[in-house]
């Protein structure tokens, strides 16, 4: 549909039936497909078959400047049972310093380099999809439902794709080729456009998230509050036959949306009083929507790792303490280990961090330097399941255009047993580089009635000319604690994805003194962000 929610009341097949190689318009609820022989005839056909929409009398969503405005005074759809350790409301009463802040994280896509595409073929009586789905049983499953035929009369052949990292975990175009091959009778191969794959694929959730934390006498932290909202209400799941896209608009969908999740913080920080609550909010149109949220690597990982991260540098900054040792304090305060081997892996990654990046010791921000370029180091920690992860970033930030390069990053990783080092070693990089990405360039753009972000200019990514000098990978393999059994294998594709963001807005604000608390860090925020504190620098003046 040309608007989120848009109805259809006509098409005019007449308009494309002449056309060179043209076969078919199937359409069904809000669906439309018009069908040929070759894509480039198909591609002709779709841009001139002759539709009337009808648009929703009520606006789908808030615009995306909006967006954060909408979800802090929405009513959640739910609200997890808030999750306290000890007093947090006297222990923050009796705090000598009160720190408090709010963060927050766009929608983002998967941005995959190709859109979405799958062929399938109706042959002998079964039905055969050839798909990069990252599900292939689940797309199995689905498609069989979703076309009422026994499953063992479905198969699904993987093929190699751009990009999974969740998106083809709702394989829409796996669904419309079976859907569109069992109509006419012949095999299909369905293919996005740049912009429909830009607009419609599944997004990662939003998130605002504040935090509330209390000093006392000696820059101790005595309580932290974590207050989370995520714009996930409907998130899809895995090849669901009544989720996905083509079943929304056809109407065959579920009758109750899926209530969606929020998260709370990956750590083992001993904080004695301690406040964590969720919640999930809608935005006006539940369906047929391009602001459908779904699984994006690490879900909901970076959001909250980027609230929770920023806040803890923020409460060592009050503190006038060094970050690390911040961290390392807050670890070591606990002589139980009630946090199993995790807490003792936690400290052991922090440490093998800072000594591969060689971390000065001292309180963040640095002194700011006179020139045009401004250089800062950060650190974030987090963890995935048993797998822990310390990054370090070390940034330079142009005063004159708040340009952000991320000249190094540091990662130490131990998800236990390793079998294959240098793999595991690119699968850190990959991760890191992909979360960069969301820091520096990603997030989707709407109106009140669609995406307007459709290509790689309004929807930017990592280029090769972002590309850090150095990247460090160390792998801290195994528990320190000799009296435990050797560790087995965890997983290791996404949990370095978590701390990066933090890791990257730290060091901006170790080398500026400016602190960003809204993804992602592009170069006109940025500088925005630098003029209001009277950090950034007019260029010089031509001598033309």
């Amino acid at each position: 549909p040309p608007v989120a929610g848009a109805k259809l009341m006509s098409i005019d097949e007449s308009s494309v039936r002449g056309l060179p190689g043209f076969i078919k318009v199937v359409s069904k609820g809000n669906y439309v497909a018009v069908v040929c022989e070759r894509e480039e005839q198909a591609i002709k056909a779709s841009r001139q078959l002759k539709i009337n929409w009808q648009k929703p009398a009520t606006r789908s969503f808030p615009t995306s400047e909006n967006l954060y405005a909408y979800m802090r005074s929405a009513t959640p759809t739910s609200s997890a049972r808030p999750n306290v350790i000890g007093n947090p409301e006297a222990a923050l009463a009796g705090a000598v310093k009160i720190i408090e802040a709010e963060y927050e994280f766009p929608f983002q896509g998967h941005t995959a380099l190709a859109p979405a595409h799958a062929m399938a073929d109706p042959s002998n009586g079964q039905m055969t999809v050839y798909s990069n789905d990252m599900k292939s049983y689940g797309l199995r499953s689905g498609v069989a439902e979703f076309l009422q035929m026994p499953r063992d009369r479905v198969r699904v052949v993987w093929m190699e794709g751009p990009q999974g990292y969740g998106r083809t975990a709702a394989d829409d175009a796996g669904f419309e080729a079976a859907f569109l091959a069992k109509e006419i009778g012949r095999p299909v191969r369905v293919q996005w456009m740049r912009d429909e794959e830009t607009a419609w694929d599944t997004k990662g959730p939003a998130f605002t998230v504040k935090m509330r934390g209390g000093l006392d006498g000696q820059g101790n932290l005595v309580a932290l509050e974590y207050d989370a909202r995520a714009a996930d209400y409907n998130h899809l799941g895995y090849n669901e036959a009544d989720t996905v896209l083509i079943a929304q608009l056809m109407g065959t969908r579920r009758a109750t949306p899926a209530s969606g999740s929020a998260a709370t913080p990956s750590d083992t920080y001993a904080i004695a009083n301690r406040r964590m609550t969720t919640h999930v909010v809608s935005l006006p149109l539940v369906w047929e929507t391009p602001l459908r949220t779904g699984n994006l690597r690490d879900p909901n990982g970076p959001q909250v790792t980027f609230a929770a991260e920023s806040f803890i540098d923020e409460l060592a900054a009050a503190a006038k303490a060094d970050p690390v040792e911040f961290r390392l304090k807050l670890l070591t305060a606990s002589t139980a280990d009630d946090e199993g081997f995790r807490r003792a892996r936690s400290i052991a990654v922090v440490k093998a961090a800072a000594q591969t990046f060689g971390w000065d010791t001292r309180p963040s921000p640095k002194p700011r330097g006179a020139g045009p370029m401004l250089t800062g180091r950060g650190i974030s920690y987090s963890f995935r399941g048993q797998t822990i992860v310390a990054e370090i970033a070390e940034v330079e930030v142009n005063r004159e255009t708040g340009h952000v390069w991320v000249k190094r990053l540091v990662c130490a990783h131990d998800c236990g047993l390793v079998i294959n080092p240098e793999a595991l070693r690119r699968t850190v990089e990959g991760a890191m580089l992909h979360s960069m990405s969301r820091a520096l360039h990603e997030e989707v753009a709407f109106d009140t009635e669609k995406v307007t972000s459709v290509d790689w200019s309004s929807s930017p990514t990592l280029t090769h000319a972002d590309a850090p000098a150095r990247i460090d990978v160390v792998l801290v393999n195994g528990d320190p604690n000799p009296n435990r059994p050797d560790l087995p294998h965890y997983g290791a594709g996404e949990a370095a994805c978590k701390p990066a963001i933090a890791a990257i807005a730290n060091a901006i604000y170790d080398a500026t003194g400016v602190r960003l608390r809204r993804v992602p860090f592009r170069d006109r925020r940025v500088l925005a962000a630098l003029k209001t504190a009277g950090v950034s620098v007019a260029p010089p003046a031509s001598r033309w």
